[in-house]
């Protein structure tokens, strides 16, 4: 290449990376979904914004903290570190943290003390004293070792046509995968198990759906001893009922124990799904003696978006003008060890939401106007309202966890477009 044809060669590679740069910088980021609600108030137009993409209904999924005391003290005299330092992926972590589980348990029909409190702790404890289990008491171990450990984990109640309560068992989250899958850490050798479909670690759902088509041939169960082809037998077939726990905080909040097979509150505190091809509970002509042949929760529901959203630290932001001069800001996570929010707005320092609800009073704080205001509409846990004063506004929130970590940053840039006066 001749030397002018070089140079003018460079020339244009030049101007065109500084094209490209120049469209990127007026081609605002818009990460996530549309984060503004057509609601009735001042006119809005959102600028740029970058915000996580978090499910409504992991709010209705609540868990003990990793940061809990008892939480930390299982993780630390039991060295569960160490259990897992070997571990490349989550898949490889939950079976590691299952076989210590295994190991540390011994299944059999267990006395009403163990009931009274389902910290690991105290059911390890148990153990050493040759307490047995069931395999509610060795999932509660299972899951709460994954969230010393920050791995999301979730109670399941399974079940067959003739037993609707049959089985008790976890999902945990696997980051590798972006899903749920079941794990089942019972201290029974036929229970030490996960199931997977060409590799894939199957959700507890998606197991429900293999029993209900009649496809559990292709379902493969993973065990130490080897991996079988998945069949009608048992564990593989209980899940033609599927609950889901919503109230997953047994070490904050140890439900009120009644008698050994009815513990926790199905009515309330589960979601059950149902579906075209599985027969109610409540239309079964059976009968067992512990659980009255009726509908089992006051929750049904056959939306996989309830129980398939993903764990997350982002914090998901909706704007909501409102017809009194205000836009309320509403927040979303999905993360285990959160404590609560912080918000800056057009650059100022961070400030932690409040832990209630809060309507006026707290505190004087600097409105957008530049205003002392004594009060604060709207103000809470999950929420915040500014003064929509005309012109471009930046609002920025995170989450703080229960460690002392701050998470990741969202914000929404924005233009209320017309004035308003400021409200009484």
């Amino acid at each position: 290449m001749r030397r002018y044809e070089l140079k003018r060669f460079l020339v244009c590679l030049l101007l065109l990376t500084a094209t490209a740069a120049i469209r990127a910088e007026d081609t605002p980021p818009r990460i996530g979904p549309q984060p503004l609600a057509d609601t009735l108030g001042p006119p809005v137009e959102i600028m740029a914004y970058d915000h996580g993409d978090v499910s409504k209904w992991a709010e209705f999924f609540l868990f003990d903290r990793p940061s809990h005391p008892k939480i930390q003290q299982l993780r630390r005299e039991y060295k569960l570190d160490e259990v897992v330092r070997d571990s490349k992926t989550d898949v490889d972590r939950a079976v590691a943290i299952k076989a210590w589980t295994f190991g540390s348990l011994v299944c059999g029909r267990p006395a009403p003390k163990v009931f009274k409190d389902w910290s690991a702790i105290a059911l390890l404890e148990g153990a050493k004293r040759n307490e047995t289990v069931w395999c509610g008491q060795a999932a509660m171990v299972f899951q709460q070792a994954c969230i010393s450990l920050g791995m999301p984990c979730r109670f399941i109640e399974s079940g067959v046509p003739h037993n609707p309560a049959n089985h008790f068992l976890v999902e945990v989250y696997l980051r590798e995968f972006k899903k749920w899958a079941v794990f089942d850490s019972t201290a029974h050798k036929d229970f030490d198990v996960y199931y997977t479909v060409d590799g894939i670690p199957q959700s507890a759902l998606e197991m429900h759906r293999h029993v209900i088509d009649g496809t559990l041939e292709s379902v493969t169960e993973v065990r130490p001893d080897g991996t079988r082809q998945g069949s009608d037998r048992v564990p593989t077939n209980l899940f033609y009922y599927l609950r889901w726990l919503t109230h997953n905080d047994i070490v904050t909040n140890t439900p009120r124990y009644n008698h050994m097979e009815d513990v926790f509150d199905k009515r309330w505190h589960t979601v059950e799904w149902t579906d075209a091809k599985t027969v109610p509970w409540e239309k079964q002509n059976i009968s067992m003696w512990y659980t009255r042949n009726e509908r089992l929760t006051a929750w049904t529901i056959s939306d996989p978006d309830v129980v398939e959203w993903k764990p997350s630290d982002r914090v998901m932001i909706r704007v909501c003008p409102n017809e009194n001069s205000l836009l309320f800001f509403q927040f979303w996570h999905a993360d285990l060890d959160f404590d609560h929010y912080q918000v800056s707005v057009d650059g100022r320092p961070w400030e932690d939401l409040p832990t209630g609800n809060i309507t006026e009073g707290y505190g004087e704080r600097l409105g957008w106007s530049g205003v002392k205001e004594d009060r604060r509409y709207g103000w809470g846990k999950d929420r915040c309202s500014v003064y929509a004063t005309p012109g471009k506004h930046d609002v920025r929130v995170r989450i703080e966890r229960g460690s002392g970590q701050s998470g990741p940053e969202s914000y929404v840039r924005l233009q209320v477009l017309t004035p308003t006066p400021l409200s009484n």
